[in-house]
C-alpha cells in the first residue's frame, strides 16, 4: 500500500533543488527535432490551386528535421550558434532520453559546465 503522507513526484518532474544542468551528461550522445516552416515558398504567377497544392506537399516534407549528434554539446551548439531564432523556438533536444525545450537548451548551453567554447558575440548583432 503506498504511503498517503508522501506526495508522488511525477517521473518527468524534476526534484526540489535539482537544476535541470545538474544532471546533463554533456558527453552522451543527442537528437535534436526541429519543425521548419510550414510555408512554402510559391513562385508569382501561380494559380490558386498550384498554391495549395505546393504549399501541402512543402509542408508534408519539411515538417520535421532531424539531427544525431555525437554529444550533447554539439546539440546544443548546433541549436543556439548555427540555427535561426525562429528555428530554435521550434526545437526539442533529446539526451539520455530526456527531452528539453528551448528555455532548457539556452539554459545548457549558458551554462559554467558546458564544455565547448562558445562563439563571440558582436554588439548589436
Amino acid at each position: 500500500m503506498p504511503d498517503v503522507a508522501t506526495p508522488r513526484r511525477e517521473a518527468n518532474e524534476p526534484q526540489a533543488g535539482f537544476a535541470e544542468t545538474d544532471r546533463f551528461d554533456y558527453a552522451e550522445p543527442a537528437e535534436l527535432f526541429t519543425r521548419r516552416d510550414p510555408a512554402a515558398q510559391i513562385a508569382a504567377g501561380t494559380s490558386p490551386a498550384d498554391a495549395d497544392r505546393a504549399r501541402s506537399r512543402a509542408t508534408y516534407r519539411n515538417a520535421l528535421a532531424y539531427r544525431r549528434f555525437a554529444s550533447g554539446a554539439e546539440a546544443i551548439r548546433f541549436a543556439i550558434e548555427e540555427l535561426p531564432p525562429q528555428g530554435l523556438a521550434a526545437t526539442v533536444l533529446v539526451a539520455n532520453g530526456e527531452r528539453r525545450e528551448p528555455a532548457a537548451i539556452r539554459a545548457l548551453y549558458a551554462s559554467a559546465d558546458y564544455p565547448l567554447l562558445r562563439r563571440a558575440t558582436t554588439p548589436g548583432a
